[in-house]
């Protein structure tokens, strides 16, 4: 059997210059989609990626761009590129290699992935900002510079879609640097943003707690990562009355002690008792005290007195008292409402409206100048005042309040 001849060197040499020479002559001459398959290879020659990154069409730059092999220098003039989408693909593929850059052995070829990193974070275009944010938010280890210089920086962005992945998920930002965000937020996403974190530390939760967000506070309680102070829940337990959305992650916190389920006890809807008393770290006390507390609300619930719910005298000692769930459980079953509706309109902070729930409960405008300071808290200067004891609006004016809240059923 003849054995085949060997290739001489001289002939690899010779076939390789033939297959760059070709490829040279695609990049020149050939159609956008041969151009973007030669962009796309790994085995291009860095010389042809630096002359294909300056290609006339912007779908061949943007391959060139997303191609892990193209050469740092020429990621550095596309990162620079007028298309939008060319500087998407950089900032996509640039940043994963920031935990890189600290072992960089030449001096010049850090500081150019620094330099390229700081650009990208500061470009003009959302989209752009986004799309590094997205690619830089879950690495774990970077030089003090591209912390300092890049990811704070695209923590402190204006635009949420890149601030939020990065304060949601990078490892790399101190706690000392998170609270100065909570304390002076780019916008109003960015302390929810923070209280998804996973294991937020307690620092953290501390400030979230004190922000006044209060929709970054209901996030942050239903992270059940988040470290939080005992003396942290107690605060936020006794504000959240009159903050509905606080209620359900409050009640599923993985740790509550007896005290704070019984306080919760005291104003969440029946519900979330009935949930209350489903958990697995009741002790038999608690587990008494929530039985007791389900006994007594369906009671009320069926009530004796006018409506079928408390007599006004009771209605009015449970406001002055706050017991939120009794007054809303009575109110419900006069009212004909449901209790989310009852509970809608107590939180929308409009004096007309719980002027006309306690109308339609049959209640005296005496009650209702109460329910609006006591349970709606709202304040002095807003209240609705009685006219020598009588409602100040027409029926008419009441039916329609209503009616924004009961779909219509009232107007």
């Amino acid at each position: 059997m003849t054995k085949p001849t060997p290739r001489r060197r001289s002939d690899d040499q010779t076939a390789d210059k033939q297959t760059l020479a070709q490829s040279m002559e695609i990049a020149r001459t050939g159609t956008v989609p041969e151009r973007c398959t030669l962009a796309a290879r790994s085995d291009v020659p860095p010389e042809l990626l630096f002359f294909l990154a300056e290609d006339a069409d912007p779908a061949v730059r943007r391959v060139v761009a997303a191609n892990i092999n193209t050469p740092r220098q020429a990621d550095d003039f596309l990162a620079q590129d007028d298309d939008e989408a060319v500087r998407c693909a950089v900032a996509e593929k640039i940043g994963v290699l920031a935990p890189d850059v600290i072992d960089e052995r030449r001096g010049p070829q850090r500081l150019l992935t620094i330099n390229m990193l700081e650009a990208l974070a500061l470009d003009a275009a959302v989209k752009v900002r986004a799309r590094l944010a997205e690619s830089i938010k879950d690495v774990d280890s970077a030089p003090p510079e591209v912390i300092t210089g890049v990811i704070e920086v695209l923590a402190r962005d204006a635009a949420i879609e890149v601030a939020g992945p990065v304060l949601e998920h990078s490892s790399l930002l101190s706690d000392d640097f998170l609270v100065d965000v909570i304390n002076e937020p780019s916008h109003t996403g960015s302390v929810s943003a923070i209280s998804r974190r996973q294991g937020v530390s307690s620092k953290v939760t501390d400030a979230i707690a004190t922000s006044g967000d209060d929709a970054a506070i209901a996030v942050l309680l239903g992270n059940e990562s988040a470290q939080i102070r005992e003396e942290t829940l107690d605060r936020l337990i006794e504000s959240a009355p009159p903050k509905p959305s606080w209620h359900a992650p409050l009640v599923s916190r993985p740790k509550l002690a007896g005290r704070q389920i019984g306080k919760l006890s005291e104003f969440v809807a029946n519900a979330l008792v009935e949930q209350l008393s489903k958990r697995s770290d009741l002790d038999p006390e608690t587990s008494k005290h929530l039985q007791t507390v389900m006994a007594q609300r369906l009671e009320e619930g069926g009530g004796q007195s006018q409506g079928g719910g408390l007599s006004e005298d009771d209605l009015a000692q449970a406001v002055a008292s706050g017991r939120r769930a009794k007054v809303i459980s009575s109110l419900a079953v006069r009212t004909g409402y449901k209790e989310p509706i009852v509970h809608s309109i107590l939180n929308s902070g409009s004096a007309k409206a719980v002027t006309a729930l306690s109308w339609k409960a049959g209640l005296s405008m005496g009650f209702a100048e109460q329910l609006q300071q006591r349970l709606a808290y709202i304040a002095d200067r807003d209240m609705l005042r009685g006219q020598r004891g009588s409602y100040p609006l027409s029926e008419e004016d009441m039916l329609w309040q209503l009616g924004m809240f009961d779909g219509g059923q009232s107007a």
